[in-house]
């Protein structure tokens, strides 16, 4: 009796072993042993148990030069691999302090060409707080023609990003539009 339940569970074990393993060869079945004991990592002996035995002399060891190979010419776009950390550092200050320009101007409600086109690109580039302050400038007609449906739209895009207020905002610019710039608003969706 003792030897059927002991036959058995040997069978048990290496049943659900081999399932586990996958190994088709005593060699890997030893492997997957060690693996497991070692979380997975195979130690460099197991490793190599077929490699061959190769000694290093001291001349394996020097260094080989590479060969010099022919300039290939390159018919493409130029890269600049320079260091411009500098430069964009610079140019980052700059538009910093474009911008403050451009908020000064706008609260003072003298806004030229180049602080509508600062605010613009900074609307392209999705900036949230300039989209939400172009808006402002067309529900009040600051340095802008006064646009409802225009702010509406920015402030709608301005609480996409998550931006506070914005969908208070569109609201109260929507409840402030007359009947046909509803209906546009409605024919843009």
């Amino acid at each position: 009796m003792k030897k059927i339940f002991r036959t058995l569970l040997i069978i048990c074990c290496l049943s659900g072993f081999a399932q586990k393993s996958l190994a088709t060869s005593l060699d890997e079945l030893y492997r997957d042993v060690i693996r497991a004991d070692n979380s997975g990592y195979l130690p460099l002996f197991v490793k190599n148990r077929k490699a061959p035995m190769v000694s290093l002399e001291e001349e394996d060891l020097i260094p080989v030069k590479p060969k010099k190979q022919k300039a290939v010419e390159y018919k493409g776009e130029i890269l600049n691999l320079t260091n411009d950390v500098s430069e964009r550092v610079k140019t980052a200050q700059e538009r910093q302090l474009q911008w403050g320009k451009t908020i000064a101007a706008i609260k003072s409600n003298q806004v030229t060409p180049v602080e509508l086109d600062d605010i613009t690109n900074r609307v392209r580039d999705e900036d949230p707080k300039a989209i939400e302050i172009l808006a402002w400038m067309y529900t009040n007609g600051v340095g802008v023609s006064k646009d409802f449906v225009e702010a509406f739209n920015l402030y709608k895009r301005a609480a996409q990003l998550n931006v506070t207020n914005a969908e208070k905002n569109a609201i109260i610019v929507y409840k402030s539009m007359n009947e046909e710039q509803r209906r546009r608003i409605k024919n843009n969706l």
